[in-house]
């Protein structure tokens, strides 16, 4: 008969194989590990991994979800501190902390080279309820913080996502890119929200 897990033993399963899924995803990437590794680094059998995941992408669409609300959060606490400064700077400032924890993360490949894949095999119902794009978060930010853009926030969406992912070339930009990135970032705020 299978042992019952406590609930600070789950907890603490919870949290390790949350941890392996994070260290996969920003070295060698979901596709390429196994049930078996991830349950192994939580000190589980891969029998046991299943009564927390039902597959291993399940893990890791937790692991997305989890990665957008530290992004979105931060720059919700960024606009949420600079209250009193212009819009296109308050804007600004949260594009430049979101791209600085997507670069510390590691997780651009992840995004880049996983996610597309890990969607197709989530089920419908579970996106649906679940899942929002960085277009909506985005949205979402703007709409709390009470901006307005210029051109709408459909066009201000599209310009921040294409914004971040400019993370993903900093090695191609080199030693120059975080004056680019601010130069970019300012320049469209700037423009998203003219004085």
């Amino acid at each position: 008969m299978a042992k019952a897990f406590s609930q600070k033993e789950t907890d603490m399963i919870l949290k390790d194989l949350k941890a392996s899924a994070r260290k996969y995803a920003a070295s060698c990437g979901m596709r390429k590990i196994t049930v078996e590794a991830l349950a192994k680094e939580a000190d589980i059998s891969k029998g046991a991994f299943y009564k927390f995941y039902p597959t291993k992408e399940m893990l890791f669409f937790e692991l997305l979800e989890d990665l957008h609300s530290e992004i979105y959060e931060a720059c919700a606490d960024v606009l949420m501190r600079n209250q009193g400064k212009p819009a296109y700077q308050r804007t600004a400032e949260a594009v430049l902390e979101a791209c600085k924890l997507m670069g510390q993360s590691g997780m651009m490949d992840f995004m880049e080279q996983d996610v597309p894949f890990l969607l197709r095999r989530i089920p419908a119902e579970v996106l649906e309820e679940h899942y929002h794009g960085d277009e909506t978060h985005i949205k979402e930010l703007l709409e709390s913080a009470g901006l307005e853009p210029e051109g709408g926030t459909e066009l201000a969406a599209a310009v921040v996502r294409g914004l971040f992912l400019t993370v993903s070339h900093r090695d191609n930009i080199g030693f120059l890119y975080p004056q680019v990135l601010e130069t970019l970032v300012y320049g469209a705020c700037q423009r998203l929200f003219p004085e």
